[in-house]
């Protein structure tokens, strides 16, 4: 069971991870802050104060001397990745009577940390009421958390955890090519590449079976079933060799060996433990790979049925049968594309 200790390590550790990619920014002259890093850090005082900011920015491109503000609390944050004095006071003299009326409590978020000491412009402070116990950084944050309960840090802990890796990514920096260290293409999968044999072996294993064909009709089955194979994600075609193994042996009500690939849908449901298993079977379903088989007698399971493309249902029991008596894993060419034992 997870402690109020860990979710307020991993709290912690999100909040200063961003704290010191915004510093190294920082140092770099990168002090721009983008609506997705002051959406996530108004979440964060949401949760632990109870706030109800809402990003001022929303309607404008800028609200001066503002970002984020509670009317109802009547607080109002900057949120900014500078760290200086100089900052803090440009931030006062920009403030509106309006903006001051409407949020008697001002404060500066410096998500890069503090520094040591600050000097503020007496005259603008005086008129907002801002002292420097109103400058705020990550720790402050971070020490608020102990005082929150378990529940509450639960729920901060999911948005962080959810939120993070965009964040992070939002703040990354470019090389000298203008290349990110983060790309789109690092998070999809790539086009699954078929391994192929010249299928003379399994042209061979018809012949014995009695289902001879011609070598280039076995070839066209191969390229077919694999080319439609590729079109799934790798996951799926791991879920879909699962179901083959799975299958059933014998026919409905034990009556002898059965002559097609199916799986009972009662039983599937209860050997997968998996979460996205409706979903996988959505998508196998909507690439023709099973199918629905309702049973005739009320009371009783259905079915899922599974289809090969390309393979009648007689030449695909003897895929199967090849498969195992060449000591072929299935996951070989069903979910790797890997043909060669063929």
């Amino acid at each position: 069971m997870l402690t109020r200790g860990y979710f307020i390590g991993e709290i912690v550790d999100s909040l200063s991870d961003v704290a010191g990619q915004v510093s190294t920014r920082g140092r770099l002259g990168l002090t721009d802050l983008n609506k997705h890093a002051e959406d996530f850090f108004k979440t964060i005082l949401n949760h632990l104060y109870g706030y109800s900011l809402r990003n001022l920015n929303e309607g404008r491109s800028n609200e001066p001397g503002l970002d984020l503000g509670d009317k109802t609390n009547g607080v109002a944050f900057q949120v900014t990745a500078e760290r200086t004095s100089k900052k803090v006071n440009e931030t006062l003299a920009k403030l509106s009577d309006q903006q001051i009326a409407d949020y008697p409590d001002i404060r500066v978020l410096m998500i890069a940390g503090k520094q040591s000491s600050y000097t503020l412009d007496d005259i603008a402070a005086t008129r907002v009421g801002f002292s420097v116990d109103d400058i705020w950084d990550v720790d402050i944050l971070c020490k608020r958390c102990m005082d929150l309960p378990i529940d509450v840090l639960q729920t901060l802990y999911n948005y962080v955890r959810a939120e993070l890796a965009r964040v992070k990514i939002d703040l990354e920096i470019p090389d000298e090519t203008g290349k990110y260290p983060t790309n789109i293409a690092d998070y999809i999968e790539a086009i699954a590449k078929p391994t192929m044999s010249d299928f003379v072996k399994f042209n061979a294993y018809l012949e014995e079976s009695g289902m001879g064909e011609a070598l280039p009709d076995t070839v066209e089955r191969f390229v077919e079933l694999s080319r439609d194979l590729a079109k799934l994600p790798r996951i799926t075609r791991e879920f879909l060799t699962f179901m083959i193994e799975r299958r059933e042996e014998q026919g409905r009500h034990g009556l002898g060996w059965i002559d097609r690939i199916e799986i009972n849908a009662d039983k599937l449901q209860r050997l997968s433990r998996y979460p996205e298993t409706e979903g996988e079977l959505r998508v196998l379903q909507s690439y023709d790979f099973i199918s629905p088989d309702e049973p005739t007698d009320q009371g009783e399971s259905w079915h899922w049925r599974v289809a090969l493309p390309g393979f009648p249902t007689d030449v695909a029991m003897l895929f199967l049968e090849f498969a195992n008596a060449n000591e072929i894993p299935l996951a070989r060419p069903i979910m790797s594309l890997d043909f060669t034992g063929f």
